[in-house]
Parts: C-alpha cells; structure tokens; sequence
C-alpha cells in the first residue's frame, strides 16, 4: 500500500508540490513577510493578538471590556490559538500558521486554476496573480502579512471551490461548515454564490442536494451554537447605523470609497471580458462561474440600495459589499489562463503584452514600498514593511530570494512543458521568465527600505515610546484613557483602557456591548455629523476620568492638558488622574 502511494507520486505531482513550497516561501518571505517578527501594533493585530493573550493568561486585561466583549468575536479561531499559546510560544505558533495558512491558499488556487482550465496549465500564473493585490471597492482582504481568522478562513474555502467545480459536493459542504467556525462571514458569500449556481442550473438539481445544508450546519455546529447563545441588546435603528459606520470607519459604505478602488475594479472587469477572447472553461463550469459572480454581484447591488438608501441592520451587519473579493478571485483564472496564452503564442507583440500587463498589476507593490499612501484609517501612524531581521540581513535575504527565483524558473518551466501539447523548449521558457519577472517584480521592494513619511514615523515612534515607558513603570491593574484615534495600547503595554475606534471590531455581533464601545467614543469627542474625534478638551477629560474610574490619562501635547505628567514626549504625555486638574 504505502508503495502504491509512493507510486502515485509522479515526477510531475512532486513538481507541483515542489512549486507550491517555493512559492510559499517567496510569499511569506519576500512578498509580503512575516511581519510578526516585530509585532505590528497598528493593524488587526491590536485587537486580535490582546484577545488571544486573555485567552492565554485569563489574569491579563481583568477589567478591560475586552474580556467581557470577546466572545462576541464569533470566530472559534483566536481561543483556539489562545489555549495553544498555553503550550506553545504564540510568536513560533503565529509564524507557523501564517507559513500553513499560505501553502494551503496557493495550493487552493493552484489546483482551482488546473481544474477550471484543464489541460492547459494556468496553475502557476494564477498563483503569482494571486501575490498581486487585486482592487477591491469593498475593502474586505485576502492577503495578509500575519495570520488572521479572515485568510485562513478564505484558505479552507479555495479548497472547497476546487471540490465544488469537481463535483465533490458532500466534500465541499464539510470544509465551507468548518469554515464558518473561523469566519462565518466569508463561509456565508462562499455558499451564498454555490447555492446561486446550483438556483440557476437545473441540471444538477437532485434529491441527492438535499443533505448538504445538515452537513454544512452539522460542521458549523459549534459557532452556530455560541452565536445563538450570546446576550442581545437591541440598538435602534439609527444608533446601530452609527455604531456600523464607525466599527468600519469608511469601508462599508460606498459613496465614501476612494473613487480609485472603483475604477480599478471596473478596470479588472474590462479585462476579464477581454480575456474570453483566449478561451473559456468548459461550458458547464464557465456557466457555473457566471452564476456565482451574478450572485455576489446581486448582493454588492442590494448592499449598496440598502445601505445608502434604506437601511437595514442584517445587511449592514454582513457587509455585503465587501464580498467583492469573490468576483476578483474568480475573474483571477481567466486572467491567468490569458497569460498562459499570451505567453505561448508565435506572435511577439502577445509576448511583450504580456509582461507589461503583469508589470502594471505589481505596481501597487511598489508603490506601497516607495511611496505609501495615508493610512484610510482616522489615525496618523504608518505601518512599516521592513523589519529588522530583513534590515539586518540585507545580502542574505537577496541571495535566498535569487535562489528561490532560480527553483521556481526551473519548476515553472517543467510543469508548463509538461502539458500534452506543448513540446517546444522555447515556450516553457518563455513561461519560466515571464513567472520569474513577475515574482521579481513583487519580491524585490523586501530589501529595500519602505519610504516612511518623517512626521508619520516620528509620530509613531513616540507613540511605541511612550506605551513602553507604561508597560515598564506603571501598575498591572491600571486602568487608562488614551487619544481613541490610536490602537495598539494593549499590544505593548499589557493595560486595560477604556478603548479605540477599532475596538468595535469585536462588538459586530454583541449589540450591547457595541452600544456601550459608541457611548464611550462618544465622551471621547466622537462627533458623528463631522465624522472625526475632536480635541480633547480639560472638562471632557475630567468627566470621562470621574465617570469611568480611570487612573492615568495618556494625552496629546498638542491638547494642552492640564496636570502634572509624570512621563512626556514631543507627542503625547502620560498623566495620573489624580494629578489632572479638575474643577
């Protein structure tokens, strides 16, 4: 038996594999990095990592709504790691998920392009499409550089993609129930968009169907189990409204995307109608495609009436529009099988087309290296992509990517070759390259030095500052308020605070707590008609201080509190609130 195995294990299968290891490497390492190394405070991270932390060590965050909050996080993901962190280091296990978390994602898409193009070898230029940050209006991500619920969760819903399109149905339906216990909200858009394919062909109608929404639930048992059984509080309609714009921020409603995101999406759909011009699945799966697009499209339609229009709290609640990753991932293979086709045609002009084409999708890349946007995010700290580890070993990080360049160019070659039809050197070669420019292209900004703004890092540098100095000399029990614009408060200092506009994360489901997370933005100076935090000013200070038995006051300079700190610097100063002066 296990020779059998051994057998099936063909020259071109450990090709594929090798390739799939490769490109993990070259995507954790070079294309986006793992970041965790030095823990990004300013991201996601700053709400999921303190909640893996409470789950770790229960003693952490005691009084900080947090703890009280975090089950309405409805993602069986962060306990579970928390209660491994227990016994593993989390920086290693974190890292170790991410690095799975990536194989398993383009080992999805691999075999998703291999069976929507059989026979044609669209693996490898789905793949580096994928590295390629795809526009999308509604915000929603599918890359990463740290592991979250989110893209792991999309990682196990490829792989239930590539069973749907093989027919695999009871196969499917279990990985997208397990999907749901780490993120409900892609498992729903995912279903959703199968069950509009399954609507619109009457032809795999069957009894046979009827059993996969009980094994999906069935899966799913444990998140639908703790979502039911959670505490609600009804909001009214125009407060739950608020509350969903600030969690978001600006993401959920359309009017105030940037305009740029849109053209890009409209830009990716043009091509994606030109890319037919190089041939279509087989019938039945292009059809499929279409009606699952069709049905994501009809959801990003209602979202947008309803959340501009007449809003309702179920549709903001799921973001619809944010499942517009889905169309991107989709129109993703018929953009790769393009290349493929580009790429082996006689004509030169289709050659050079394609490595401009492939050239202009990495731009982004480079551009959030070398010029990187304002963060669209209501604080002023700037995420950087270099860490030390990488600063430090410059030459040896160049010399791993060359080398992993160099393995990928000679897979990449084989398995292009490998096709039946094509026999010609030339054109694997051709192949190779184009793969190697294009994983150039999006690997190299890894050696070079992000161009972080002088008033954005110091900015943020004093920020880290001034969190260290609270972790290393205030008490453990004490509790503090903070200028809410600024997240990341508990990564550092290990401290409960009274919150941050990102706080809401966690409150999506749990209405009483959101409502509570809103009022205390609101004492904060959250003005809701201006969309900003006010400065804050001595009397308001002093109220939330009275108000929620707070211990120290972290502050802006620029504020011109009143009182005597007992640690500053050029941006903020930390104050205990006894020492504030309050009438």
């Amino acid at each position: 038996m296990r020779n059998q195995s051994i057998r099936k294990l063909t020259p071109y299968r450990q090709s594929v594999l090798l390739f799939i290891a490769l490109s993990t490497f070259l995507a954790v390492f070079g294309v986006q990095g793992i970041e965790y190394g030095v823990v990004n405070n300013f991201r996601d991270q700053s709400v999921q990592i303190p909640i893996i932390n409470s789950y770790a060590n229960p003693n952490e965050f005691i009084d900080d709504t947090l703890v009280e909050a975090r089950d309405s996080y409805v993602t069986l993901f962060y306990p579970a790691i928390g209660l491994l962190a227990r016994v593993f280091p989390l920086s290693e296990l974190l890292q170790t998920l991410y690095i799975l978390s990536t194989a398993i994602t383009l080992g999805g898409v691999y075999m998703l392009g291999e069976t929507l193009f059989r026979e044609r070898r669209v693996g490898p230029y789905a793949v580096i499409l994928w590295m390629v940050y795809f526009s999308n209006p509604g915000g929603d991500f599918i890359h990463s550089p740290f592991i979250t619920h989110t893209t792991f969760a999309i990682a196990i819903e490829l792989w239930a993609l590539v069973f749907i399109f093989r027919g695999r149905y009871s196969l499917a339906a279990s990985l997208l129930g397990i999907a749901v216990n780490i993120n409900a909200m892609t498992a729903f858009f995912v279903t959703f968009m199968w069950f509009v394919a399954v609507l619109l062909n009457p032809k795999v109608w069957s009894w046979r169907l009827l059993h996969l929404p009980f094994l999906m639930a069935g899966m799913a048992l444990p998140t639908l189990y703790w979502k039911f059984s959670l505490p609600l509080t009804e909001a009214s309609l125009d407060q739950f409204i608020e509350i969903m714009r600030m969690r978001l921020w600006y993401v959920v409603f359309p009017s105030t995307i940037q305009p740029i995101l849109w053209v890009g999406f409209a830009a990716l759909l043009l091509l994606w109608r030109y890319s037919w011009r190089f041939g279509l699945p087989e019938s039945e799966k292009h059809r499929m495609v279409l009606s699952m697009v069709a049905g994501i499209a009809g959801l990003c339609v209602v979202a947008t009436f309803f959340a501009e229009v007449v809003p309702l709290e179920f549709i903001i609640e799921l973001q619809l529009i944010r499942s517009t990753w889905l169309i991107t991932v989709m129109m993703m293979f018929y953009y790769a099988n393009m290349f493929g086709q580009l790429i082996q045609s006689d004509k030169r002009w289709q050659h050079w087309l394609a490595f401009g084409l492939i050239l202009a999708l990495t731009c982004p890349r480079w551009v959030l290296e070398l010029a990187p946007p304002n963060q669209p995010t209501p604080y002023p700290l700037i995420v950087d992509l270099d860490t030390p580890w990488v600063n430090n070993h410059r030459l040896l990080v160049g010399i791993i990517l060359t080398l992993v360049l160099g393995g990928l160019f000679v897979v990449v070659r084989y398995l292009v070759q490998h096709r039946k039809e094509l026999n010609l050197s030339t054109q694997g070669h051709m192949a190779a390259a184009w793969f190697t420019v294009a994983a150039f292209s999006l690997a190299w900004p890894a050696v070079v030095d992000s161009k972080i703004p002088d008033e954005q890092k110091h900015m943020t540098d004093d920020w880290q500052q001034t969190l260290i100095w609270i972790r290393d000399n205030t008490p453990e029990t004490a509790m503090f308020v903070t200028p809410p614009e600024y997240d990341g408060f508990r990564m550092e200092t290990k401290r409960a605070y009274l919150g941050d506009w990102k706080d809401g994360t966690i409150g999506i489901f749990h209405n009483g707590w959101a409502i509570d997370w809103y009022t205390r933005m609101e004492a904060l100076g959250f003005n809701d008609e201006d969309f900003i935090f006010e400065p804050m000013t001595q009397d308001r200070l002093c109220t939330v201080v009275r108000d929620y038995d707070v211990d120290y006051a972290v502050v802006k300079q620029e504020w011109k509190i009143s009182g005597e700190p007992v640690y500053t610097n050029d941006q903020f100063a930390v104050i205990p609130t006894p020492q504030l002066v309050c009438e």
